[in-house]
């Protein structure tokens, strides 16, 4: 038998009996019971509630990971932009209130409700369905005649100064009213915390685009 399963299982059992003597483990035998059944299913029971916190535990932290990610990508982009004479605005949840974000905002326009966003997603449909990325969104929700449609006449154009493809909602999604023009970026450039490069390409996609949203009046 493997010796580190059994140094982790004592570990636990010891784990567990100090909960037992300490109370915070609720015992009720019944009358006529196996009490050596009873302690082994309290110990399952134990193990399993014990295995969903820690699970719970790790969500939270890759959850805080990823904010603090989003966070510096966003505050270099913003002294990239700044220097190519884009100014650029967003309020960090996380830094003012203690929420975390798995989606920052960012503003370019005043007034408009056209803004640019940065998160992850895992499409469920389409060629890149199942696998997580990292995007940067320029959202022109309810805009479809006015901003939309003309920024996908020019896609080709923003597509050649970026170096890459641009992706759209799928048509169920667009016939809601969501319109969004999408930068996928691999997942390995968080898992690999690579903020130069995920600040680079944010400050590229916004520098790409403003340009054709001033010419259609968005301010």
């Amino acid at each position: 038998m493997d010796g580190n399963f059994l140094n982790q299982f004592s570990q636990l059992k010891n784990q567990f009996l100090k909960e037992l003597r300490s109370g915070n483990i609720e015992v009720n035998f019944k009358d006529g019971a196996d009490s050596k059944k009873m302690v082994l299913e309290l110990f399952e029971q134990w193990l399993q509630d014990k295995a969903e916190r820690d699970h719970s535990s790790q969500g939270r932290k890759e959850v805080q990971s990823f904010d603090v990610f989003l966070d510096e990508v966003l505050s270099r982009a913003q002294k990239i932009l700044k220097e190519r004479g884009i100014h650029i605005s967003y309020t960090s949840l996380s830094k003012r209130m203690g929420i975390t974000e798995s989606w920052k905002c960012i503003r370019v326009f005043g007034s408009s409700n056209i803004y640019y966003r940065i998160g992850k997603t895992k499409p469920r449909k389409g060629p890149n369905r199942g696998r997580e990325y990292l995007v940067i969104d320029l959202v022109m929700d309810g805009n479809k005649k006015q901003v939309f449609i003309p920024i996908l006449k020019r896609k080709d154009t923003i597509e050649s100064k970026l170096g890459t493809s641009l992706e759209r909602e799928l048509p169920k999604v667009e016939a809601t009213g969501k319109y969004r023009l999408k930068l996928l970026l691999p997942y390995d450039v968080v898992q690999e915390k690579n903020i130069r490069l995920a600040a680079r390409k944010l400050a590229d996609f916004i520098e790409a685009t403003k340009p054709h949203l001033d010419e259609l009046g968005v301010v």
